[in-house]
């Protein structure tokens, strides 16, 4: 583990994700028989945090799931986990949110989702844990969450020494007062590409790599330091603001078996790694080596990689990866 006073702070979601693996996915109104059923715990948030900890950094999680069975597995999942549970608040009028996911032969997924108690997570819950966001290290938000929660949660978080990260999924529109609060923001390719057009920037042209790179600039000038977007097998890109540079980090071959959950693993790897001390472009790497681990994987917080096997992968990938 990192240095004790040290910590990655996760503020989000909590899920049970039903799951049903199948040769394909159905078309809308058709039933696609033949499938297996399995159940895992996930939701983004605490996906994050079993990722944090894994890769090695204490670990706190703030989130809202009921007074029912899933509530009463995802605490003690995350408790056996080894993450601060201490803050997660028990909601005696929702129930826990709940996902039902979809996979077909190739991994790629379809995906539910009836949020329950994460979306009574409030304003308020969040002040009456200021001084946790404040003394975090790194701090990872996602979109799973009340979008005011968000705001408030930055609104403390600038006053600490957190390294703010948000990653904006689901994607919903986001304030600018969100944005220019926010040290680090990791959108897939498709969701910094909606963002970009919610918040009503010049229209995007050319190819695929063009529009992101352009689309970071975009995003950057409203005060956003560092934008980091994934790109599935294609790795990820990196944009800094301060030095207009654009790094590409290639991904590590793999065949996936479930994809569900590789973003998770990125993010909560990535903050981890940064709360250890790495730069931001070694914590890039690391995060991207523990998500070709994570896709090889049934289920979400199963398919986290520990970090002696992040770091033996890290090694061979290092060899390839010479950026």
């Amino acid at each position: 583990m990192s240095n004790s006073n040290q910590y990655v702070l996760i503020i989000g979601s909590s899920n049970m994700d039903l799951n049903i693996y199948s040769q394909r996915l159905p078309e809308p109104g058709e039933t696609v028989t033949g499938g297996t059923f399995k159940q895992f715990l996930g939701g983004k948030g605490a996906n994050q945090a079993v990722a944090s900890v894994r890769s090695g950094s204490n670990t706190i999680f703030i989130g809202k799931v009921g007074i029912d069975s899933y509530g009463d597995q995802m605490t003690s999942q995350l408790n056996n986990e080894g993450v601060d549970i201490e803050h997660i608040i028990r909601d005696p009028y929702e129930s826990s949110g709940i996902a039902f996911i979809m996979i077909d032969e190739n991994g790629e997924n379809m995906i539910s989702v009836a949020p329950g108690a994460n979306f009574n997570l409030t304003p308020e819950d969040i002040r009456i844990n200021s001084e946790v966001i404040k003394n975090a290290n790194a701090l990872i938000v996602q979109m799973e969450i009340p979008i005011d929660s968000i705001e408030e949660i930055f609104k403390i978080a600038v006053q600490g020494k957190a390294v703010k990260i948000l990653n904006p999924a689901p994607l919903k529109p986001i304030s600018l007062s969100i944005l220019r609060n926010i040290d680090v923001l990791i959108p897939n390719e498709g969701e910094l590409l909606r963002l970009h057009s919610l918040l009503n920037l010049k229209e995007l042209v050319g190819e695929s790599k063009g529009k992101i790179i352009q689309a970071s600039k975009d995003i950057s000038k409203i005060g956003v330091k560092t934008i980091v977007t994934t790109l599935g097998s294609k790795g990820c890109m990196i944009y800094n603001a301060a030095e207009e540079k654009i790094i590409e980090i290639p991904a590590f071959k793999v065949k996936p078996v479930d994809t569900v959950g590789a973003g998770d693993c990125f993010n909560g790897v990535l903050a981890s790694k940064l709360n250890q001390g790495e730069d931001l472009i070694t914590s890039v790497k690391y995060a991207t080596v523990a998500a070709s681990i994570a896709v090889t994987r049934k289920g979400a917080q199963e398919s986290m990689p520990f970090i002696d096997e992040i770091e033996r992968h890290f090694k061979k990938y290092k060899d390839i990866c010479v950026i």
